[in-house]
C-alpha cells in the first residue's frame, strides 16, 4: 500500500528534524553549548565512544563525559556527511549512520584530523526527535605532524 501525501510529508519533517539533531551534536559540542548539546538526547541514552572514551548510559553520564572533552580537547570542529537515515514513523523509531571528518587541538596544543563513522538510534518518545543511542567508530585520530611529515601519494589515472 502506498503511503498518504500527508504520511510522506510527516516523513520528510522527520528526515530534516533527525539531520537537525545531527548538526546540533556538532554546534554544541564544538561552541561549547551545553544546553544545545544535552538537548540532543534522550534520558536514559547511550552515547557509545568506544575505547578509550567509554560508553555513557544516561545524560549525567554523558554530560560528565562532555565536560572532560572539553578539558582535555579544547578546539574541535565536527563535519558529519554521508548521513542516510531510514524511519520507523508507526514506532517514533529512526537510524542513522554518517561519516565524521574533525580537527581537533588536544590541551598539549596538538592538532589532529580524525575520521569515523556513527551509527545513531533515534527515538520520539518525548515527541521531539533525540538521540537514543549514539555509537562512534573512529577509523583515524591522526596527528597533523605525522600527515606533514608522510610523503605525498603519486597516484595517477590512466
Amino acid at each position: 500500500m502506498s503511503k498518504t501525501l500527508e504520511d510522506r510529508i510527516d516523513e520528510l519533517e522527520a528526515r530534516h528534524q533527525i539531520y537537525e539533531v545531527i548538526a546540533n551534536y556538532n554546534h554544541g559540542v564544538d561552541k561549547k553549548d551545553r544546553e544545545l548539546f544535552m538537548d540532543v538526547w534522550e534520558e536514559n541514552a547511550i552515547w557509545d565512544l568506544g575505547d578509550p572514551g567509554g560508553c555513557c548510559r544516561n545524560k549525567q553520564e554523558i554530560l560528565e563525559r562532555l565536560e572532560i572533552s572539553w578539558r582535555d580537547v579544547p578546539k574541535t570542529h565536527h563535519y558529519t556527511v554521508n548521513i542516510v537515515v531510514t524511519t520507523d514513523m508507526e514506532n517514533g523509531m529512526a537510524t542513522a549512520i554518517s561519516d565524521l571528518d574533525a580537527t581537533a587541538m588536544d590541551k598539549e596544543g596538538t592538532a589532529f584530523v580524525i575520521a569515523g563513522t556513527y551509527y545513531d538510534r533515534f527515538s520520539k518518545s518525548t515527541g521531539k526527535w533525540r538521540l537514543a543511542e549514539r555509537k562512534v567508530k573512529i577509523h583515524s585520530f591522526t596527528p597533523v605532524s605525522d600527515l606533514a611529515a608522510a610523503k605525498p601519494s603519486t597516484h595517477t589515472n590512466g
